[in-house]
């Protein structure tokens, strides 16, 4: 029988094994990242290691214990959200983050901002960070080169302006059965931020379901039609699918944790099944029309997606024989209209749950927007005005949006690498050659928020800011960024977010219905007065988490009431 000590060398081999080779890596970053001549943070762990990931939440408290800062801080992906422009502060514009895994450069810049994200044939999205959403297949977020072009040029004609006006339509109608529903069930009481995150989402789900797929649902209940051949409803496993992202990437990376959490496995990927099935049949459906020599008169991206699909095979098949094809398979197909909806159900849902808390506790830009719905809305219907007419004349409700992405946008930074050869970064007189495969993190947040730039406000939700007056028409029109910096939260350049403009429409449509017939404010706390209910309400907003985007931690501590003008 083996003694006490034998058992311990054997437990003890492995940890010591392990930690020699994390302790070398670290040293070889370490002297190639002294290569690059800028400062260097030296961190033992990184977002990379799957045990951190899963601690990091539980350790966030110590965060201000001398030498565990930078740890904890740099040791997760979304230390730039936590931080903003901070570390700079303290380490430069540009640093080096070095850890076992890899060495990532830290840049605060405005014009590097553009200019990565501009040149994408030198700077790519690195595989091992985009490839967790291809959950359905190769996307148009995460492909480079050749391939990206192609899934670019197959999914611009899926946002037009056909598309945005059934966007507006639909997002006015449930903004208005929203407020409808919650006065209807509670008389006016408050509704905690977790209730109204629920409320944002669902509004999100069900203009995705109308503007992605052609669905209809009532806001109330919308989600219980379920067609033959299937046991949910799109919008159900839909829904299940975007809530779940991260459980479906750790079980899709770790395939062990399948045998742990088997029942949920079994949920996801009958979820994953059900999602396959519905698109599966509208690829058909549209495909059957646009073969048969038709042209679908539906609006929704599916339908724009398929013809512009199959043009792309007619023009392969014309072309030179030998030709690379230039359309997409149906695992593209499925990947794209994926990630479609959790780029538009993540940005939309998340700028409308974090504008209201803004708007309960500044009553003063409730009256100025109101001010511009009252004019523009005047004699209108709730929930039916004219999207051509409307929407290019609420630039004040547009500017609500704008001024939240630029504190809470959906992406706090953003990765790219070269390959093959290093490439160059110049900041100020400095300039940095950059090896190949090394991860370069361009800090969204600190180019949206540094003083420098933004000011002594630059903390401060003011969507007055993004006002000015067009000097030609005299009219109020949204006013570029100060001088210095730039404004990124849908990217930049060729690769900027093709859905920009459908989550634009839907903000505003949701926004301009709600505040034409309600105000806000903070949802009363036993024993707060309103102004302290108020600091409690921004605090739990500012208490957020990154869970692909932010993510209120305490959701259910505050909330807001919808009072009727």
């Amino acid at each position: 029988m083996p003694s006490n000590r034998t058992i311990l060398s054997f437990l003890l081999i492995p940890i010591l094994a392990i930690t020699a080779a994390r302790i070398y890596a670290l040293a070889v970053n370490y002297r190639k990242a002294r290569k690059l001549g800028i400062p260097i943070v030296v961190v033992p762990v990184s977002w990379q290691d799957a045990f951190w990931v899963l601690a990091h939440p539980h350790l966030r408290r110590f965060r201000k214990v001398p030498g565990l800062r930078n740890i904890i801080n740099f040791g997760h992906h979304s230390w730039a959200q936590d931080d903003r422009y901070r570390p700079h502060q303290e380490h430069g514009d540009i640093f080096a983050i070095v850890s076992p895994g890899t060495t990532e450069i830290a840049v605060n810049d405005p014009t590097l901002a553009v200019d990565v994200q501009s040149h994408w044939r030198t700077w790519q999205k690195p595989p091992p960070v985009y490839e967790i959403f291809d959950v359905f297949g190769p996307n148009v977020i995460s492909l480079n080169g050749e391939d990206w072009q192609r899934h670019r040029r197959i999914a611009n004609p899926a946002f037009r302006e056909q598309n945005n006006k059934l966007v507006w339509d639909e997002s006015s109608r449930q903004a208005n059965q929203m407020v409808q529903v919650m006065m209807d069930r509670a008389s006016g009481a408050g509704r905690t931020m977790l209730q109204v995150r629920d409320d944002c989402v669902l509004i999100a789900m069900h203009v995705l379901s109308a503007a992605g797929f052609g669905h209809l649902h009532e806001f109330d209940g919308g989600f219980r039609e379920i067609p033959k051949g299937h046991n949910t409803s799109l919008a159900e496993a839909l829904k299940y699918l975007l809530q779940n992202i991260i459980f479906g990437i750790i079980l899709k990376n770790i395939p062990v944790l399948r045998w742990v959490f088997p029942r949920s496995y079994q949920e996801l990927t009958a979820m994953r099944n059900e999602f396959t099935q519905y698109m599966r049949e509208l690829i058909a459906y549209n495909r059957a029309i646009t073969q048969g020599g038709g042209s679908s008169k539906s609006a929704d991206i599916v339908s724009a997606l398929v013809e512009a699909d199959e043009a792309a095979k007619r023009d392969h098949k014309a072309a030179a024989h030998g030709s690379k094809p230039n359309h997409l398979t149906d695992a593209e197909l499925l990947g794209d209209l994926f990630i479609f909806n959790l780029a538009g159900f993540e940005t939309t849902a998340n700028a409308l749950t974090y504008t209201l808390p803004f708007l309960a506790t500044n009553r003063s830009v409730q009256d100025w927007v109101g001010e511009e719905i009252d004019m523009v809305l005047k004699g209108q219907e709730p929930g039916k005005s004219d999207y051509e007419e409307t929407f290019p004349s609420l630039v004040r409700c547009l500017a609500l949006m704008y001024e939240t992405l630029r504190l809470w946008g959906p992406v706090s930074q953003t990765n790219r690498w070269c390959v093959g050869e290093p490439c160059s970064l110049r900041i100020g007189d400095k300039e940095v050659e950059v090896p190949p495969e090394t991860y370069v993190t361009l800090n969204v947040y600190a180019v949206h928020s540094d003083p420098r730039w933004w000011g002594k406000d630059n903390l401060e939700w003011k969507p007055q800011r993004w006002i000015t007056t067009d000097p030609k028409t005299g009219k109020e029109m949204i006013a570029p960024p100060p001088t210095g910096t730039t404004f990124v939260p849908w990217s930049a350049g060729p690769r900027i977010c093709p859905g920009k403009k459908f989550s634009q429409v839907e903000f505003v449509a949701v926004i301009s219905t709600l505040l034409k017939e309600y105000r806000l404010e903070p949802m009363a706390l036993e024993g707060k007065t309103k102004e302290e209910a108020g600091a409690a309400l921004i605090e739990v907003l500012e208490d957020s988490m990154n869970v692909i985007t932010p993510k209120m931690r305490r959701p259910e501590d505050a909330g807001v009431v919808f009072v009727k003008r």
